[in-house]
């Protein structure tokens, strides 16, 4: 049985709404439905990060939720000069990851990390919903402040890496 939108985008608000987190919704752009909120890192010298979850229609049908994106980027941009170490770090710090990946715009320096889920068939459960929120936040916590030095020029990336999963 397929999702529809709106139930995607309920599921999506309880979740957010039994976290108590303030959020904004903006109405469909393009088939999407984005919820957006800024949320307190607590493990890094980034003080924040910024979350938007996409709810996105199916292309076939819009009445129809194909899935939910979430898209964690931070204020701090990768500069020219240090977009190769930046690279270089997010992809060490990407391999092995599970669930999600980080990305890096290589036009203008933005780093975020991105996760999605499947819901063509089921809405997703509460801890897969709560997994867009929570595990892009988690890996700007535990990779910010080796991130913050590769960008600032102050580590190389190999020994970021090796310090924050050691």
């Amino acid at each position: 049985m397929s999702v529809t939108m709106d139930e995607g985008i309920q599921a999506v608000r309880g979740m957010l709404d039994s976290h108590d987190v303030k959020y904004t919704y903006d109405d469909a752009r393009d088939g999407r439905y984005v919820f957006a909120l800024t949320y307190r890192l607590s493990h890094s010298k980034l003080s924040q990060a910024n979350v938007l979850i996409s709810v996105i229609a199916s292309r076939r049908n819009p009445e129809i939720c194909s899935r939910i994106l979430s898209y964690c980027y931070i204020g701090v941009k990768a500069e020219e000069e240090t977009m190769a170490n930046v690279a270089e770090f997010l992809h060490r710090a990407n391999y092995g990851l599970t669930f999600g990946n980080f990305e890096l715009d290589f036009n203008d320096g933005e780093i975020r990390y991105k996760m999605a889920l499947n819901c063509v068939d089921e809405v997703p459960g509460d801890d897969a919903l709560e997994d867009t929120l929570f595990i892009p936040l988690s890996m700007f916590d535990r990779y910010g402040d080796g991130l913050l030095g590769v960008i600032m020029g102050l580590v190389e990336p190999s020994d970021a890496i090796e310090k924050i999963e050691s």
